[in-house]
């Protein structure tokens, strides 16, 4: 289960950059209103970081009982 978590956050923090990407560069690409949708795109990245993130903070496995 920890080599997912992995790949969830490495896949966070590339929709992360693809979201500042289009806030930088958006305009060509998607067009005017381009801060909208780089805006969901990060925050979809924030996610996909927080949600793999808690098992490889922890440092601890869990002991079965």
């Amino acid at each position: 289960m920890r080599h997912w978590n992995y790949i969830i956050l490495v896949s966070g923090i590339a929709t992360c950059l693809v979201g500042a990407f289009l806030m930088a560069f958006g305009e060509p690409i998607v067009g005017v209103d381009h801060a909208g949708i780089a805006t969901v795109v990060g925050i979809i990245g924030i996610g996909l970081i927080a949600t793999g993130n808690p098992a490889l903070l922890s440092g601890k496995k869990k002991e079965g009982k």
